[in-house]
């Protein structure tokens, strides 16, 4: 008996410790971007280099079949890296990272593929640019590459598309009004890949002439920030033209901000953890963007852990959040989960999930983790942390966070008509340009006590890609028996709509 008593009180002492231990947990937005980076360049994540079309699009298949399940809502796909393109390009060739050869055609568009099957999933695909970069030590020879050669800027192993010229800020924003009208992409993000890390500022710099040349009266580095602003600005502007509901972000370096006179200039804090070096390093000033309204969201890359003194994630992502509060944008801070080595680092990121809970403007937050194999399929581990974060702060699925900056037209509210259920299927009339969410409630529970609470969400539903003028939904097994069932409409800006009830 002593025994036991002894045992018992050891058992109770050590889950005291563990639950010590263990983050407290709010409860889970019913907006929130949950997201990763899929990178292409060098087969990072995706795909195998040289598979076949159908080895390539099952092992895409199989990343966004285990985010859903763990309650992700969106990818980021990396579509150009170097000048090239994951899809079918009229500007720039066929990426070397899907065949080996540059501009070589894979047998299928990967780009199409995955909006399709993102789509079908109900999450949201943005298609992430790398705006530059042209190469790294070598030079493309592909005919498509021989008007960008013309318009390089060279350092050290870096070639990019010279950011001072006209001609560069015309082939971005082609290029990405290429993807916004040719795919059904539901946004569009830039990493922190800007002017070549470490370019000279003195007179051995490449574009240092043409600086000097310009008959600016800016300094060298305005000037380059200024080339930087241009290009993003005219993006912006052909978005809003094009596809207004196409959200727009960038994804720059970490830390920014940290000097007292730049704080002062754009009226917010000075951010006190870490060394901005991307302002005078790669000419990226995040918070001209911020003031500037020429992106729809921020994504600093905060890829170190809580308590790390050089660069403190609970200092950081904070500053982050306020600061994008402060211009009305959404902060979508990126968490780095690429030196994963044990299951015991998982808490780490459930207690950033809550920083970011605590800090961003409510139902305006969310993460894309870098990057996005280390979510599902990393080695060794006995289990993926895509399941852990399922478990403690991903219990529930979750939108997008609504874009509140793009609500300035009236507009009449949308509802669903012919609504009904036939068998394992609901089924309803197709409202163009649109969206829905479908909801599972009790059958005992009455309409009028239902709320789209985020644990009755079922999934985010798109218009087919048919010219069908019905939209149907295949109801989950699990859902069939016991369940009624509500579809609201949810335009592609984020707002939903009041629900129409299945018969």
């Amino acid at each position: 008996m002593k025994r036991s008593i002894t045992y018992l009180l050891l058992l109770l002492l050590a889950t005291q410790v563990v639950a010590q231990r263990l983050p407290q947990r709010s409860i889970p937005p019913k907006r929130e971007l949950r997201s990763a980076w899929v990178s292409t360049v060098w087969g990072i994540d995706w795909p195998k280099q040289g598979a076949s079309p159908a080895s390539q699009k099952a092992e895409l298949v199989r990343m966004l079949d285990s985010l859903k399940a763990n309650n992700f809502n969106a990818i980021n796909l990396q579509v150009r890296s170097m000048s090239d393109a994951l899809y079918e390009s009229s500007l720039e060739p066929w990426s070397s990272y899907l065949t080996g050869t540059r501009g070589k055609y894979p047998g299928y568009d990967p780009l199409a593929f995955a909006v399709s099957e993102c789509h079908k999933r109900g999450m949201e695909i943005h298609a992430w640019i790398n705006p530059y970069r042209f190469s790294i030590s070598t030079t493309w020879r592909h005919p498509l590459d021989a008007e960008a050669k013309k318009h390089l800027l060279h350092w050290g192993k870096f070639y990019i598309l010279d950011p001072s010229q006209q001609w560069t800020i015309n082939r971005i924003v082609s290029v990405c009004r290429e993807v916004v009208t040719k795919y059904d992409v539901d946004g569009i993000l830039y990493d922190d890949y800007f002017y070549p890390e470490g370019i000279s500022s003195s007179i051995s710099a490449p574009d240092y002439k043409t600086w000097q040349n310009s008959g600016t009266t800016m300094s060298f580095g305005d000037w380059r920030r200024n080339n930087v602003n241009r290009m993003i600005k005219a993006v912006y502007a052909m978005i809003q033209q094009v596809k207004p509901w196409v959200r727009y972000g960038i994804s720059p370096a970490g830390v920014a901000c940290t000097s007292q006179q730049l704080a002062d200039k754009y009226g917010v804090d000075r951010c006190t953890s870490g060394s901005d070096w991307q302002y005078n390093g790669i000419f990226s000033d995040p918070l001209a963007w911020l003031q500037g309204k020429m992106i729809d969201y921020i994504a600093p890359q905060v890829y170190w852990r809580i308590g790390f003194k050089r660069a403190d994630f609970s200092v950081l992502a904070p500053w982050w959040c306020k600061t994008a509060r402060h211009f009305s944008r959404p902060a979508f801070v990126s968490m780095g989960v690429d030196k994963l080595v044990s299951t015991s680092e998982f808490p780490e990121w459930v207690q950033q999930t809550e920083i970011l809970r605590k800090n961003c403007a409510p139902d305006q937050g969310g993460t894309i983790f870098w990057s996005v194999r280390n979510l599902y399929n990393k080695p060794g581990l006995s289990e993926q942390l895509c399941h852990y974060l399922k478990r403690t702060v991903y219990t529930t699925p979750s939108l997008v966070p609504i874009a509140t900056w793009r609500n300035q037209i009236a507009r009449k509210a949308p509802v669903v008509n012919f609504l009904k259920r036939e068998n394992a299927q609901l089924k309803w009339q197709l409202i163009p340009r649109l969206r829905y969410t479908v909801y599972a409630f009790p059958k005992q529970m009455s309409k009028e006590q239902f709320r789209t609470e985020a644990k009755y969400l079922v999934s985010v539903v798109y218009n087919p890609e048919s010219q069908a003028d019905e939209v149907t939904f295949t109801i989950p097994a699990h859902l069939r028996t016991g369940y009624q069932f509500a579809v609201c409409p949810y335009d592609r800006y984020g707002n939903e709509y009041p629900p129409t009830f299945s018969n």
